[in-house]
């Protein structure tokens, strides 16, 4: 491997979905399978893909949005990623040459990863088709792992998530917390019938689990793995946050939309979503999120 990227680099697959809406547990299935190296944190693709492809980045910007910079985990050397950075930390280089540098200095703090013959990332909410457009554009050969929630329990999660850390939204916050999720299922359904895009539910994942993995790992060209269907973080357990517990296994949620929520908060979402399933366009009802099949 040189300091331009590893020889695998262009076998990219994107992990996307909506923010709480499973993938970082879709991630932690993918981490531990032999032959892919998932980049362990969400990977900030969205906000670089706003501006040409073509167009230089500080270095410095790039690793100010990194959160792999910040990560503390047995096995990863913060101090070898940083020191693998410092020969191009003053430059600016396009969006593509900085993933390629990330990636070798990932593997210069966890060198494992050299062996692998793919590897993966993450990205949730943003413009959904620009960053499979970016992606696509910068790796012709690379797969998209897309993941859809029903919007309603994408939306429960991250109002229940805000009332943990103390945070009220206001009117026009809980609207904009129904209408993204929302948005970026249509985009995700509406892309469902394309050969590299592998589009799974939510729900079938956590209720299916073993079927729909031994059918991912079937689109990225790797053999099934039983650790696969355990949550790893560069190898190890890990555990996997949710809207309502934390866990080391994959946790099926049997709670409806409403649970947890304040009368307020139903209200103003159920007006939400009931209005913009009405628009041109919008069908993101439960059934049609649920009805998507890995296999």
């Amino acid at each position: 491997m040189s300091k331009t990227g590893p020889v695998w680099l262009e076998d990219a697959v994107l992990i996307y979905g909506p923010r709480k809406g499973g993938t970082t547990l879709y991630q932690n299935l993918l981490d531990g399978t032999p032959g892919l190296a998932a980049y362990p944190v969400e990977m900030k693709i969205k906000i670089f893909c706003r501006q040409p492809l073509s167009t230089p980045i500080p270095v410095k910007s790039y690793l100010d949005r990194s959160r792999l910079k910040d990560l503390k985990r047995d096995g990863f050397s913060q101090s070898r990623y940083m020191a693998a950075w410092a020969p191009v930390e003053g430059d600016a280089l396009p969006l593509k040459a900085l993933i390629t540098r990330d990636l070798a200095a990932m593997i210069e703090a966890r060198p494992q990863m050299a062996e692998a013959r793919c590897w993966s990332a993450k990205e949730v909410g943003g413009h959904t088709r620009r960053i499979i457009a970016a992606w696509r554009a910068m790796f012709p050969k690379g797969k998209v792992l897309s993941i859809v929630r029903t919007p309603l329990m994408v939306t429960r999660a991250v109002l229940n998530d805000r009332r943990r850390k103390g945070q009220r939204l206001p009117f026009w916050g809980i609207m904009r917390q129904t209408i993204d999720p929302m948005r970026v299922v249509n985009v995700q359904l509406s892309l469902a019938g394309d050969p590299d895009i592998m589009t799974v539910s939510y729900e079938e994942l956590v209720r299916d689990t073993e079927p729909v993995m031994r059918a991912v790992a079937r689109f990225v060209g790797l053999p099934f793995d039983s650790i696969m269907l355990k949550p790893t973080m560069l190898g190890t357990s890990t555990v996997v946050s949710t809207a309502s517990r934390q866990s080391k296994d994959v946790f099926r949620d049997d709670a409806k939309w409403t649970d947890g929520l304040t009368l307020r908060e139903k209200i103003i979402v159920s007006l939400t979503y009931g209005l913009f399933n009405l628009l041109p366009g919008f069908r993101v009802s439960p059934d049609r999120c649920q009805s998507i099949s890995a296999r």
